[in-house]
């Protein structure tokens, strides 16, 4: 057998928002995988994040009030965008060659008994 899986290395550009730090960088990181799948023909293995480079870090604050005037408080959302260095390892599903073989169908009705019975009829 011939080993079918290899470590390539790819740079994304991943972006994520949230009402804290932390959950800004794991909606960022979440967009990993969904843009692995999306992009190839290849079973992924592992992804491994080598380098993060922050491209655009943003904190936005606004002050909001009940009825215009009551409970003043101020809400903070960030949004940071990502250069991420990943090592992925995979297998290229389309370098695989797989056996072509033809099975009965599982809903045929088995009549062994068919011919018999259809020598009665007549």
């Amino acid at each position: 057998m011939t080993v079918v899986n290899e470590t390539k290395r790819q740079v994304l550009t991943v972006s994520g928002k949230g009402e804290t730090k932390q959950q800004a960088f794991a909606a960022a990181f979440s967009d990993i995988q969904k843009q692995l799948i999306d992009n190839g023909d290849e079973a992924i293995l592992r992804i491994v994040p080598e380098k993060v480079e922050p491209l655009k870090l943003i904190k936005s604050s606004y002050t909001e009030k009940f009825l215009f005037f009551f409970f003043k408080r101020t809400r903070t959302t960030y949004a940071v965008t990502l250069a991420v260095t990943v090592a992925i390892t995979a297998i290229d599903l389309g370098a695989l060659t797989f056996e072509d073989v033809t099975a009965p169908s599982p809903d045929a009705l088995s009549l062994p008994n068919l011919k018999n019975m259809l020598k009665d009829v007549k």
